[in-house]
């Protein structure tokens, strides 16, 4: 059987089996604001933001006012053993340590119907080897058709944290792909979402070239945008109540 992610095209087509579960799941996935630090999102762009575990990409998908694909784990793009390995052994054990018979019991149970929501959700297969030029063809084949990408470049190999460590900078060469294709230096915006306070922060956006022509790499690139990120968390979420700003410094550019 072929994997989808090896079958992988952006489809703008109706799908109202997804459009019916969404409108259910809807209500509970509100934020109740999101901010603009600058500019509204325009149609075509790259967004940067934390996962928030696997909350996020639903709730973007839900309260942001574009139509946007998301670069996803590969393995959620492949069959229901693919898909079980993935859930079990990588999301709940690793990276939220469940038991191994809890993690079992709930990716088993999600494996079956995860398919299908990340193709409503338009995932994109994101590989984390050589495989990664696939990932930036199926993502310029989706700005071609003037539509919107999302990206969660965070390191999340030991689990999601407020305050993220490291930005994998594929989101970079994206934009250099389409810049050396099209000419067109793409508005990059980092993005915040906070699950407990139900609010999403639109920072103002950063462009590639333009970082590169003051001399910055790929590498520090994405360290500015991961930096950029974190301070939307410092300045709109953190809770100084509990004594968190002592905690959690405020990085510095």
């Amino acid at each position: 059987m072929t994997a989808y992610y090896d079958k992988w095209s952006y489809k703008k087509k109706k799908q109202p089996v997804w459009a019916f579960f969404k409108a259910i799941v809807a209500p509970f996935n509100r934020v109740k604001e999101v901010v603009y630090l600058g500019e509204q999102l325009p149609k075509k762009c790259i967004m940067v933001s934390n996962h928030n575990n696997k909350k996020g990409p639903l709730v973007f998908e839900i309260n942001l006012p574009i139509l946007h694909a998301k670069w996803g784990a590969y393995w959620m793009l492949g069959g229901y053993k693919e898909r079980f390995h993935y859930l079990r052994d990588v999301l709940y054990i690793q990276k939220n340590g469940y038991s191994k018979i809890r993690a079992t019991l709930k990716g088993g149970f999600e494996a079956i119907f995860s398919l299908w929501s990340y193709k409503g959700l338009k995932v994109i297969p994101s590989f984390p080897d050589a495989r990664l030029r696939k990932t930036l063809q199926y993502s310029m084949t989706v700005l071609e058709q003037d539509v919107s990408i999302m990206i969660y470049p965070e390191d999340s190999g030991k689990g999601y944290f407020d305050v993220m460590s490291h930005f994998f900078p594929g989101f970079v060469m994206l934009a250099d792909t389409w810049y050396k294709k099209t000419g067109e230096d793409l508005p990059v915006f980092p993005i915040y979402y906070g699950r407990k306070s139900k609010k999403i922060v639109v920072g103002k956006p950063l462009y590639v070239q333009q970082l590169k022509e003051q001399g910055l790499n790929r590498e520090e690139i994405a360290e500015k945008f991961r930096l950029e990120v974190n301070k939307l968390y410092h300045d709109h979420f953190l809770d100084v109540s509990d004594n968190a700003k002592n905690k959690n410094k405020v990085e510095t550019k």
